[in-house]
């Protein structure tokens, strides 16, 4: 039988082996990024808070944590500001050429900007501290930052240079944030910081993958047509006529899709397999805006149609909604429309400097400026796995009637994003554009001034387009 002493000492025992355990393992964290806690907790006084002219003299560092993830430690300046870095292994490929023959061989690296990286920025006038930015995810324009206001400690949550979170008060002294681990922080933020916005939970987009698989296959066999669709039973049309295109070749391998007509093309592809037919041209130019009729746009509504890609993509994402659902659903009461606001303000340089600056909101009938897409599009991929958004594109465009011309921004032109997180949890997107694909940051470029309004649309396994 065991006695008091005994199973006092034997408890003692327990804890102190379950307070070690839980310690080393405090680096391999729930997240999955490496975690410097244990190694910043040594190098408080000959890194952190040391003299930056000191630190000017130090040569980068490395350490190991108690699970083997080595991690460097250094210094770099800016013109204002110095930051200290702490940053985990990682390895690139390097190619040598060595008497004429090629040797690839795996260099050590350790960017600021990985999964597991922790940056302390300090003024170099004064020395103290300005902020602490912590990246824990695959895409590096995706960081927490903590910034010390008198004796408070205030957090924001930055995608992709928006702020999905801002000034969030986190209830520890700031010299804290120096110390702690990752799994801290989000205990710490639970329910203050909206995590789910930047959460990548990987293996949930088979059915976007599959569908920019099928689309890539069948591009090189579409041409460009305007004002060119197939109908619901397979007919080349002429979409502003909604009568059959005069030049059709019927026997013709080839397709011929103005840029709606592909997002027509596409979302046929989602109804045809259930209905045995694709979506009726009369039914998507429907329109979807009112204007006032004695404004300027209500006079131009009488003589073009100012909102023709945004009714078309509005009343696709319906048509496929109610596919889906098995009930008739319109842009109005099946949530096609994406009109969320995720952001709470936006980092910009002005004149070197780094400043923030408000994000115009969801505009009904407009959509977002076309500065606010890529980070609304992640935001979307993390909360809404599993979709994809027919666009609708609004800018400045010449508008000729009869002998007047003038210009006006008008929804002339469309494309479709497909988003999506690798299997390495890196966020991607495929845009097509017409009969081409193009990069995310292509199309942002090329239509910098103009606004985008978005429809979610269900990807399917059974995508099947003619």
């Amino acid at each position: 039988m065991i006695n008091n002493n005994m199973f006092r000492k034997f408890f003692l025992f327990t804890v102190l082996v379950f307070l070690c355990f839980t310690e080393s393992f405090a680096d391999f964290n729930k997240a999955q990024i490496p975690d410097s806690a244990e190694i910043r907790r040594g190098i408080i006084q000959s890194w952190l808070t040391a003299d930056l002219n000191v630190l000017r003299g130090k040569n980068p560092e490395l350490y190991e944590n108690d699970i083997g993830i080595i991690f460097q430690v250094r210094m770099e300046e800016g013109l204002e500001n110095a930051s200290v870095i702490v940053a985990p292994q990682s390895f690139m490929d390097v190619d040598f050429v060595k008497e004429g023959k090629t040797e690839t061989v795996k260099m050590a690296v350790y960017p600021s900007g990985s999964p597991g990286s922790w940056v302390l920025t300090r003024e170099k006038s004064s020395g103290k501290p300005l902020k602490i930015q912590w990246y824990f995810n695959a895409n590096s324009e995706i960081y927490i930052q903590f910034r010390p206001e008198g004796n408070r400690t205030y957090a924001d949550l930055v995608v992709f240079g928006n702020f999905a979170a801002r000034s969030v008060l986190v209830g520890v002294p700031f010299n804290r944030i120096y110390t702690s681990s990752f799994e801290d922080i989000q205990n710490w933020t639970l329910s203050t910081i909206p995590w789910k916005k930047v959460n990548v939970v990987p293996g949930q987009y088979h059915e976007i993958l599959q569908m920019i698989y099928v689309i890539r296959e069948k591009l090189p066999f579409i041409d460009y047509g305007e004002d060119l669709c197939y109908n619901e039973n397979g007919v080349l049309y002429s979409i502003q006529k909604n009568e059959p295109f005069k030049n059709a070749n019927e026997k013709s391998e080839r397709l011929t899709l103005s840029g709606t007509g592909f997002l027509k093309w596409i979302v046929d592809g989602i109804v045809e397999p259930y209905t045995g037919k694709g979506t009726v041209i009369s039914d998507l130019t429907v329109p979807t805006v009112q204007y006032d009729y004695l404004s300027k746009k209500g006079v131009l509504s009488q003589k073009i149609n100012l909102s023709f890609t945004l009714d078309w993509t509005r009343n696709l994402a319906a048509k496929a909604l109610s596919c889906r659902a098995g009930r008739d659903f319109t842009f109005e009461n099946g949530g096609v429309d994406v009109n969320i606001n995720p952001f709470y303000g936006r980092i910009v340089f002005k004149d070197g400097t780094e400043k923030i600056d408000t994000v115009i909101p969801y505009v009904k009938d407009t959509g977002y400026k076309i500065e606010n897409l890529k980070g609304l599009l992640y935001v979307l991929t993390a909360t809404e796995p599993g979709w994809f958004y027919l666009c609708a594109i609004k800018e400045e465009q010449k508008i000729q009637i009869e002998n007047i011309s003038s210009k006006d921004n008008v929804f002339a032109n469309s494309a479709v994003f497909f988003p999506y997180f690798d299997d390495s949890g890196k966020f991607a997107c495929s845009v097509f554009e017409m009969d081409r694909e193009i990069s995310l940051d292509e199309f942002i470029e090329r239509y910098e001034k103009s606004f985008v309004h978005l429809e979610r649309v269900k990807a399917s396994d059974y995508f099947m387009p003619r």
